[in-house]
């Protein structure tokens, strides 16, 4: 019997339907490799509840997609609903995109080189149909050598920063993304690296604007990191966005492993360089628990060296209950080379400039 059936359980048996195991099975819809999802069913007195995971794991698309070819099986007020939701999530995709295509525009004329990351690029790039994907901001990730430009460029725009740097410099030393806010409400994210803190200083980003790729939007051409760098990309989102990532982060690691061209070779070399190998490992362990999904080929082979003590201490710091003891921003100063660096960081931690202590307050 497929998962699906199994969780709503027979016909009106409201007591054994798991809204959460549901919402599981939506999340794998189409996924290569996984088990597949037939007769899903949700009993009128689940489906808020139901409905408000689906929202709240951003996996409105997929449920969506599902019940269009019968997985998912509604009734129609139920399909009515869920619909509702999904074309408020696909409006606000479009306003982004529109939004990315002005970007894009002032950052060529500005000589910003760019590349896209996640929501749109996820979105065009790897899933069957874009509006299984919905996002709710925009990542653009420059070279630490444009910050400045690309930030006046944003500001040109009448975009307003979220939160000034602390003190001069620690962007471009220590820094992962300053978030802007546009007049309209939308959010953009100005990324130098992928992730704050250790793992962001080790990784290089230089290196993966030598591995781009094209996607389409509105007829544009616009770049985004070639499937290896999707992966990596996908994958330190997965394991250090959040403790728990939102179902549709994990759904993308293992959709990038399943459909890109991923050079397996290059991507245990960067694990190996930016040490990288526990998050990796913590990635593709999150989508094969969470979805069923197998670990993809290639990748045991890439990560099969044992991560270290001090890489598996600095994921612990992400994903433990250090991350809400301050757990980052010590790992970040240990990994931080020399002692002037390191005071750098603290001082701009414990003495940052009025503006900052401002904007926080």
């Amino acid at each position: 019997m497929a998962e699906g059936l199994d969780a709503a359980g027979a016909v009106g048996e409201v007591d054994r339907f798991d809204a959460g195991r549901a919402v599981r099975a939506v999340a794998r819809f189409g996924l290569p490799g996984a088990e597949g999802v037939e007769g899903l069913r949700v009993p009128e007195a689940r489906w808020e509840e139901f409905r408000r995971l689906v929202v709240a794991e951003r996996v409105s698309g997929l449920a969506v997609a599902a019940a269009e070819e019968g997985a998912l099986e509604l009734a129609e007020p139920q399909w009515e609903d869920l619909l509702a939701a999904h074309r408020d999530a696909m409006a606000w995709c479009l306003g982004l995109e529109r939004r990315l295509l002005e970007l894009a525009e002032a950052f060529e004329a500005a000589g910003v080189r760019f590349v896209v990351l996640k929501g749109p690029a996820f979105a065009h790039a790897v899933y069957p149909d874009p509006s299984w994907r919905s996002f709710g901001d925009l990542d653009l990730l420059v070279r630490t050598g444009d910050w400045r430009r690309a930030l006046a460029v944003l500001a040109a725009l009448g975009c307003t920063r979220r939160l000034p740097e602390p003190r001069p410099g620690f962007d471009e030393r220590f820094g992962k993304a300053a978030t802007h806010r546009t007049p309209e409400g939308e959010e953009i994210d100005l990324h130098r690296t992928l992730v704050l803190g250790p793992f962001g200083l080790w990784i290089q980003p230089e290196k993966l604007f030598e591995r781009t790729a094209a996607f389409e939007v509105g007829g544009r051409s616009l770049p985004r990191l070639d499937g290896t760098g999707l992966l990596l990309s996908a994958c330190v989102h997965a394991a250090l966005g959040q403790r728990r990532p939102f179902l549709q982060t994990v759904r993308d690691v293992a959709q990038v492993a399943a459909v890109a061209e991923v050079d397996w070779e290059a991507l245990g070399r960067w694990a190996r360089e930016w040490r990288l190998g526990a998050v990796l490992r913590h990635a593709f362990a999150q989508a094969s628990e969470a979805l069923g999904s197998p670990w993809p080929t290639g990748a045991r082979e890439a990560l099969g060296r044992e991560p270290t003590r001090r890489e598996a201490r600095m994921l612990e710091a992400y994903t433990g209950t250090r991350r809400y003891r301050g757990g980052p921003a010590l790992a970040t100063l240990h990994a931080i080379p020399g002692l002037r660096s390191k005071a750098a960081y603290v001082r701009g931690l414990l003495l940052p400039d009025r503006g900052f202590v401002a904007a926080r307050s």
